[in-house]
């Protein structure tokens, strides 16, 4: 799993409006340091529950880049069929 230097999310807070999802905060100095070391034009990225919850800062979520790339159907030449002559239709 690979995460994302200088993002950083929360869940949102007990009293806060139905359309806020969760909050964020953002270390423009990690970010920059993060994104300089990345190729390509576009970061995807997932905020997620956290695999072992820690006990400090209960309400925090990760942040980690969504590199899934779709497999490419693979074109496998196929050997020439042999077609019979004496096909009854």
């Amino acid at each position: 799993m690979k995460y994302i230097n200088g993002l950083y999310a929360k869940k949102k807070h007990n009293r806060a409006p139905d359309f806020v999802i969760c909050n964020g905060s953002l270390n423009k100095k990690q970010m920059q340091e993060t994104l300089n070391q990345m190729e390509g034009e576009w970061l995807n990225f997932q905020f997620l529950e956290p695999y072992s919850p820690d006990d400090k800062y209960p309400d925090r979520l990760t942040v980690k880049i969504d590199d899934y790339k779709k497999d490419e159907p693979k074109q496998v030449a196929s050997a020439p069929v042999d077609v019979e002559e004496d096909i009854p239709f």
